[in-house]
């Protein structure tokens, strides 16, 4: 068996203290190059999180920085009226079923926090 190279960090919660532990896992996963690429996806409930909660903000904006295109889900942000404040810590809003999809398809193992 191949050993994993690619993760997907899916961001989801609304539970503070999981969200946490997922943007750490995202940023050591990427600082202490334990994977080849590390790729994040914000979805659903944990938009809401960010937009609302700065320590999440400031945590996201920083582990955003060195983790390659963060993305977010474009209709929750929108249906949730959270799309600024999820641009504001660098992400790009897309459609995230067919990115999280399209990265499986590419050989990520999916991680959700």
């Amino acid at each position: 068996m191949e050993p994993v190279r690619k993760v997907l960090i899916i961001l989801s919660t609304a539970e503070r203290e999981k969200a946490i532990a997922g943007l750490m896992y995202a940023q050591n996963a990427q600082d202490n190059h334990w994977f080849d690429d590390v790729r994040v996806v914000l979805f659903g409930p944990f938009e809401g999180l960010l937009a609302k909660d700065k320590e999440i903000q400031t945590l996201g904006a920083e582990v955003f920085k060195v983790t390659a295109h963060p993305m977010a889900c474009n209709s929750f942000a929108e249906d949730a009226f959270v799309s600024d404040a999820l641009k504001a810590v660098g992400c790009e809003l897309n459609q995230a079923s067919g990115i999280i999809s399209e990265y499986i398809r590419n050989g990520y193992v999916p991680l959700v926090f």
